[in-house]
């Protein structure tokens, strides 16, 4: 049995897509599945049942349980080659926006804690002005924004995607309630204004702070309209002490970002696909 056939099997699992699978371990399509059939030839019993109509498929009780011990042999295998190739710590600086931050950056670096023990984060969180500007001066790694402005040097890809929305403590109409805003220099901001100048709509009262924790507090006690993302008030939302104003939805993608010469850095490659997959 080899280690290769292990690791196609177990990143197939993860990603349960041929395709995304080939990609990330830079095999063809037709090697995966080669690999798959190996495995299941040396071991005797199948692993997978594929879809007759799709390219979709089904893990057998068999195919589990060699998904959860291939998983430790492949973290074995990666402590014993950090062993042998004797390798250094990793310095890694990442900035990101307060509301990625918010969002997706716990699980994200509870990910590297476990998949890259020998990474060291430093992890700085500000606004989107302050976080290309890091960028800029050569103080970030790898930077992880909602918005693109300023990022034109930089290489920008798409790693998830939020929902925002408006949220009052009761029906309000936006146009004359104050509106509980992020300040100017947020990402968060730069889609409520876009979306305000869109919709023609000339807030009566603006009220702004630095946080989304304050924000959200503020309207819950009926001081305003909170422009927020869907995964901060979810709790609030299922508990009756915010409601959506629907129709006004607006979707988002989160960003990863680095310097463009570090494109084809794997560390870097290996982490934004690591994003996609919490995501």
């Amino acid at each position: 049995m080899q280690l290769d056939w292990i690791r196609s099997y177990v990143t197939l699992v993860h990603f349960q897509h041929f395709t995304k699978t080939s990609e990330y371990l830079n095999l063809s399509q037709p090697t995966i599945s080669i690999h798959i059939k190996k495995l299941e030839d040396y071991l005797g019993v199948k692993l997978i049942e594929r879809s007759l109509t799709n390219r979709s498929f089904t893990l057998t009780n068999a195919g589990q349980e060699v998904f959860e011990q291939g998983k430790k042999m492949l973290e074995i295998s990666r402590s014993i080659e950090q062993v042998k190739e004797k390798k250094e710590e990793i310095s890694l600086r990442i900035g990101a926006t307060n509301t990625v931050s918010d969002v997706i950056l716990p699980d994200f670096v509870k990910k590297i804690r476990v998949l890259y023990p020998q990474i060291r984060l430093q992890l700085m969180i500000h606004n989107h002005e302050q976080i290309v500007e890091g960028l800029e001066q050569q103080k970030l790694d790898l930077a992880l924004v909602e918005g693109t402005s300023g990022l034109g040097p930089f290489h920008v890809e798409v790693v998830s995607r939020d929902e925002l929305r408006f949220y009052a403590k009761q029906r309000m109409p936006l146009a004359t309630s104050p509106l509980l805003l992020r300040e100017k220099g947020s990402g968060t901001r730069e889609y409520a204004d876009q979306f305000l100048l869109s919709e023609r709509v000339e807030p009566s009262e603006i009220i702004e702070a630095s946080s989304h924790y304050l924000i959200k507090q503020l309207a819950i006690r009926g001081l305003g309209i909170a422009f927020l993302s869907h995964s901060m008030v979810k709790e609030e939302v299922s508990e009756g002490k915010l409601v959506p104003l629907d129709p006004h939805v607006i979707y988002r993608p989160f960003y990863a970002v680095y310097e463009e010469e570090h494109m084809h850095t794997p560390i870097l490659k290996e982490l934004c696909d690591l994003l996609q997959s919490i995501t």
